[in-house]
């Protein structure tokens, strides 16, 4: 095992913050506004564009050239995240423990990973942080975003782990052939996931046992 890529949101961090309800009104905002659809049918675009998809970003970007992606982006995730999060020693601790390099790989910005990743105080177990940006503003769980991001570390997908909080999302890892580890409260390895936990503090002697084998 050469790298383990943990998610971001509801993964490294829970969305019983309240930072995503924040993040979910700025977008549907946004695009309300964007659009000029009411507030009603910018929620239902969202669910229907984060199903099909994985995020409203690539649903912008496929049906409404009009708009700025670049904008979106920016605009849903200025948010001052140290109102949400606090640092969470245990995850440190949990981090320095596992002796392989770690990277984040999420859906949203970096400059938004940066920031949640700087309060939670564990920015520096990170060697990169991929963004959507840096996989061509694809995302998971589509085929591209994991080739950019195994060049990005320039490591084969079969000495790597996903550890992700969306079942989507780590069915494009076991495509890509990467071994998964899902973090959701009561979840169950399905589709080809090869673990299930209930918090990312849960992770340790599954990622122990792949790292002695």
């Amino acid at each position: 095992m050469r790298y383990v890529l943990f998610d971001l949101d509801d993964t490294l961090y829970t969305n019983d913050t309240g930072l995503f309800k924040e993040l979910g009104t700025r977008l549907v905002y946004w695009v309300s506004q964007q659009l000029h659809i009411s507030p009603e049918e910018s929620a239902v675009l969202r669910r229907e564009y984060f199903q099909a998809y994985g995020t409203m970003m690539r649903g912008l970007l496929l049906h409404h050239p009009e708009v700025s992606v670049d904008a979106y982006l920016d605009y849903v995730h200025d948010i001052d995240v140290s109102r949400y999060i606090a640092p969470n020693p245990a995850l440190d601790d949990l981090l320095s423990r596992l002796p392989v390099p770690k990277a984040v790989f999420t859906n949203s910005i970096a400059n938004w990973a940066e920031r949640i990743l700087q309060q939670l105080g564990v920015r520096h177990h990170f060697t990169h942080v991929i963004d959507v940006r840096a996989v061509d503003y694809q995302c998971k769980p589509h085929p591209h975003a994991f080739e950019r991001a195994l060049e990005i570390l320039g490591t084969p997908a079969s000495d790597c782990v996903m550890v992700d909080d969306q079942v989507s999302y780590l069915r494009g890892a076991v495509a890509a052939g990467m071994r998964t580890v899902l973090v959701h409260p009561g979840a169950q390895a399905v589709d080809g996931i090869d673990y299930a936990v209930d918090t990312i503090l849960d992770i340790e002697p599954i990622l122990q046992q792949w790292l002695n084998s």
